[in-house]
C-alpha cells in the first residue's frame, strides 16, 4: 500500500448475507451441537451409570469409541456424495435435512432404553445422521461465506456449542429430570431451531466460488497429498490433537468429580464447573472470530487457544481440588472458545480444492472423532486408575496440537 492512502474497503458480502443469515445458521449448528454435545457430556454417563453402575467406565468407553467409529467412517462417505449432489434443494441442504432426521428421531428413544446394547445400536443411528448433519453444514462456510468473514462463520459454527451445553444441561438437570424424556425433549428442540434456516430458501454458493465449483459426472479429484497440501494436514493434525485432549478432559468429568473430589452432588457440581467454563467460552469465542477477521490472523489464535486448554488440564492433573477445578473451567473456556471460533475459518481457508470441499472438511471431520480421547480414557483409568495420570496426558495432547497449527505457512 502507498504511503498517504487509505486501506482499501472490505469486499462486499454476497446477496443473503446478513444478520439473518448468520442467525439462522448459528441455530442451526445450536441444534447440532445439542445432538452431538449432550450426550458425552452428561447424558448417556448418566444414563450407562444408571442401567449398568458396575461396568460404567468401560461400557461409557466403549460407546464413545463406537460412535467416534462410525463417524469416522460416515463422515467422509457423506462429503463425497454432498458434493455431486444435483438436486433442487441444494447439495448441501438435503443432506442436512436428512440427517437431521436420521439423528433426531434415535436420539430422542434413547432415553427410554434400560439395555446398554440398545442405546449402543439407537446411538450407531444418531451418529450416522449427525454425520451427514456435520458434513452439510461445514460445507456452507466454504461455499457461501468469502474470506474477510469467515471468522464470524465460525464463530456462528463454535459459539451455538456453548450456548447448545448450558440449555442442554439446564434442560436435563433442571426442568425434565425424568431420563426418558430429557433426550426427547432435546431431540425435538433440536428439530425446531434447525428448521427455519434448513426449510427456507435454497443453497446459493457465492459468486466467486460457482465456476468450476462442481465435481463433473464420472470425474475423480484425487485426495489431498501431504507434499502437495501440507498446512491442510497441519490444520487436521492440530485439530485432532486439541478436541481429543478436550474431550479426555470432559468425557470423565463426572466420575472424576465423584470419585476423585468426592462431592454430595457430583451432578450439580458438574452442572456449576460446565457454567462457569461455558460463560467464559461463550464470550471468547464471540470476540475471537470477529478478532480473527480484522488482524486476518487465525495461526496464533488457535495455537493460544490449545496451550490454554493444556494448562486447564495440566492444573487439574497437578493439583485436583474443587477449587483448582473452577479456576480450570475459567482457562478452558477461554481456549476452548477462541479454538471454535477461528478454527474453522483456518480450515477452511487450507481447503485444497474448491470442488471438494465437502469431503475434504469431511476427512477432518472424520479424523477428529477418531476415538483417541475414548481410547487413552479407557487405557489410563483401566490400568492405572488414577484421574490425575489422565489429565496429564490430556494436557501433553493439547499442547502437541497447539504446536502442530503453528507449522502451517499458508495461513497467518
Amino acid at each position: 500500500m502507498l504511503p498517504g492512502r487509505n486501506p482499501p474497503p472490505p469486499a462486499p458480502d454476497p446477496p443473503g448475507l446478513g444478520r439473518d443469515w448468520f442467525l439462522g445458521y448459528s441455530l442451526t449448528w445450536f441444534a447440532y451441537w445439542l445432538l452431538v454435545m449432550m450426550p458425552p457430556q452428561f447424558m448417556t454417563p448418566h444414563l450407562i451409570g444408571i442401567i449398568e453402575p458396575e461396568r460404567k467406565v468401560g461400557i461409557l468407553s466403549f460407546l464413545l469409541i463406537l460412535n467416534a467409529a462410525v463417524a469416522v467412517v460416515c463422515v467422509p462417505l457423506a462429503g463425497m456424495a454432498c458434493d455431486r449432489t444435483r438436486s433442487r434443494f441444494g447439495r448441501r441442504r438435503i443432506w442436512a435435512v436428512g440427517g437431521l432426521a436420521v439423528g433426531g428421531v434415535p436420539f430422542a428413544l434413547v432415553g427410554s432404553q434400560d439395555d446398554w446394547r440398545v442405546v449402543a445400536a439407537l446411538m450407531v443411528l444418531v451418529s450416522m445422521g449427525t454425520s451427514s448433519f456435520l458434513v452439510a453444514l461445514s460445507a456452507v462456510i466454504a461455499d457461501r461465506v468469502p474470506p474477510h468473514r469467515r471468522g464470524t462463520a465460525s464463530a456462528a459454527m463454535g459459539v451455538p456449542q456453548v450456548v447448545a451445553v448450558v440449555v442442554g444441561m439446564v434442560i436435563v438437570t433442571m426442568l425434565v429430570t425424568s431420563l426418558g424424556a430429557s433426550w426427547a425433549v432435546i431431540a425435538l428442540l433440536a428439530a425446531v431451531s434447525a428448521a427455519p434456516f434448513l426449510l427456507g430458501g435454497r443453497d446459493r454458493p457465492a459468486p466467486a466460488t460457482q465456476p468450476g465449483a462442481w465435481v463433473k459426472a464420472g470425474e475423480k479429484v484425487p485426495f489431498p497429498r501431504p507434499r502437495e497440501h501440507p498446512d491442510y494436514y497441519w490444520a487436521l493434525a492440530s485439530r485432532v490433537l486439541i478436541n481429543a485432549g478436550n474431550g479426555i478432559g470432559t468425557a470423565y468429568l463426572l466420575y472424576f468429580l465423584d470419585d476423585v473430589l468426592h462431592r454430595e452432588d457430583p451432578d450439580t457440581s458438574l452442572l456449576i464447573l460446565t457454567l462457569v467454563y461455558l460463560v467464559f467460552c461463550a464470550v471468547s469465542g464471540f470476540l475471537g472470530g470477529r478478532l480473527s477477521d480484522r488482524l486476518g490472523r487465525r495461526r496464533e489464535l488457535v495455537a493460544l487457544a490449545g496451550a490454554l486448554q493444556a494448562a486447564a488440564a495440566l492444573l487439574l492433573a497437578i493439583a485436583p481440588s474443587w477449587p483448582t477445578a473452577i479456576v480450570s473451567s475459567v482457562l478452558l473456556g477461554i481456549g476452548l472458545g477462541a479454538f471454535l471460533s477461528v478454527d474453522q475459518a483456518l480450515v477452511t481457508d487450507v481447503l485444497p480444492d474448491q470442488r471438494t470441499r465437502a469431503r475434504d472438511l469431511g476427512i477432518i471431520n472424520a479424523a477428529q472423532n477418531v476415538p483417541l480421547y475414548a481410547a487413552v480414557g479407557w487405557a489410563v483409568l483401566a490400568l492405572l486408575d488414577d484421574y490425575q495420570a489422565l489429565y496429564a496426558a490430556a494436557a501433553l495432547i493439547m499442547a502437541l496440537g497447539a504446536a502442530s497449527v503453528m507449522r502451517i505457512r499458508s495461513v497467518r
